[in-house]
């Protein structure tokens, strides 16, 4: 479950319970190659929570995140699919 912490023009602090951080730097990683991103970071909101923080700085944060989200979901889908052949 996403959960916005912080929104204001060209910042989002989006937190992603039960998020891996793994998965989580995947989205950073396609985040940072956006040149509308002017910074992009994810890191756990507490060790002992576990839950994921992305933050973000750019023109339109929450439209990158979605597409960057749905960048990840597609690489991943078809990381699956060759795998299942």
């Amino acid at each position: 479950m996403a959960k916005v912490l912080q929104s204001k023009k060209g910042e989002l602090h989006v937190m992603l319970e039960g998020f891996d951080i793994g998965l989580a730097n995947m989205v950073v990683e396609k985040l940072l190659k956006n040149k509308s991103v002017t910074f992009a970071a994810a890191d756990y909101d507490h060790p002992l929570k576990g839950n994921v923080v992305i933050k973000i700085r750019g023109d339109e944060p929450k439209k990158e995140l979605v597409k960057a989200l749905s960048d990840v979901s597609d690489e991943i889908g078809k990381a699956a699919k060759a795998l299942g052949k």
